[in-house]
């Protein structure tokens, strides 16, 4: 009977450990006030200004098929069905991607201090320069800086194509015991989640499509679902 429990024991352990490799720290962080307020900072995938030259005719998430099927207005879609008074701001921060050794966080004062912040890049940092450019450091202060307090709740989400800057973002969720959202498998797994075929530009294409970003939505809302009860009258 004691080999049995322990086995039993043993097999609940082992379940637990690869739960936590696949997601390094989901936690839910108890609110003691309603979410009034998300910002959403991304890059392409969240928007993309009109780009004639890239075969990209619209101002939405790069390559989906209209505004309603980005994962950001997905969200908002799935946040409003449970309170239509939430007010979600997004924007498009690919230039600290690229320029995070000298990006002036100043430029984002307007997005500081959401009830609830979503960062989801990664996609344009180059993983060659992450360690001598201490692109690490740089993410921390630039969460540090919109998000100061625990008052906010931090969403952290890696990105949709496979990469080392992946590796790095998830690191600072569990070190700092962050609900976190993993992506790459979506296009490592399954080609259609990409816009692959769609547009002539491979750039383009490599987006995520309308199936892409409905699963990116869901897993997102998945994580963060528990903060928005059924409002009450």
């Amino acid at each position: 009977m004691r080999k049995i429990i322990f086995a039993i024991v043993l097999t609940l352990v082992s379940s637990s450990i690869k739960t936590e490799a696949l997601n390094p720290s989901i936690k839910t962080i108890p609110m003691t006030h309603r979410i009034h307020r998300v910002v959403i900072l991304g890059n392409s995938i969240v928007a993309h200004p009109v780009a004639p030259n890239l075969g990209w005719n619209a101002d939405w998430g790069m390559a989906a098929s209209a505004r309603d099927s980005d994962f950001v207005h997905r969200l908002i879609y799935n946040i409003h069905q449970v309170d239509t008074t939430v007010v979600i701001d997004f924007k498009n921060i690919s230039v600290f991607e690229n320029t995070y050794e000298t990006y002036d966080l100043a430029q984002l004062s307007a997005y500081r201090n959401a009830d609830m912040l979503i960062v989801k890049i990664s996609e344009n940092v180059k993983a060659k320069t992450v360690i001598d450019r201490d692109f690490a450091n740089h993410y921390q202060q630039l969460i540090s800086y919109l998000a100061p307090t625990d008052q906010t709740v931090k969403i952290i989400v890696d990105g949709f194509w496979p990469s080392p800057v992946n590796d790095i973002i998830r690191d600072y969720a569990a070190k700092n015991t962050l609900p976190f959202v993993t992506l790459p498998d979506l296009f490592r797994d399954d080609s259609s989640n990409s816009a692959a075929g769609l547009f002539e530009n491979i750039g383009v294409a490599n987006h995520p499509s309308d199936k892409g970003m409905k699963n990116i939505a869901s897993r997102i809302w998945s994580c963060i679902n528990v903060y928005f009860p059924n409002k009450k009258e």
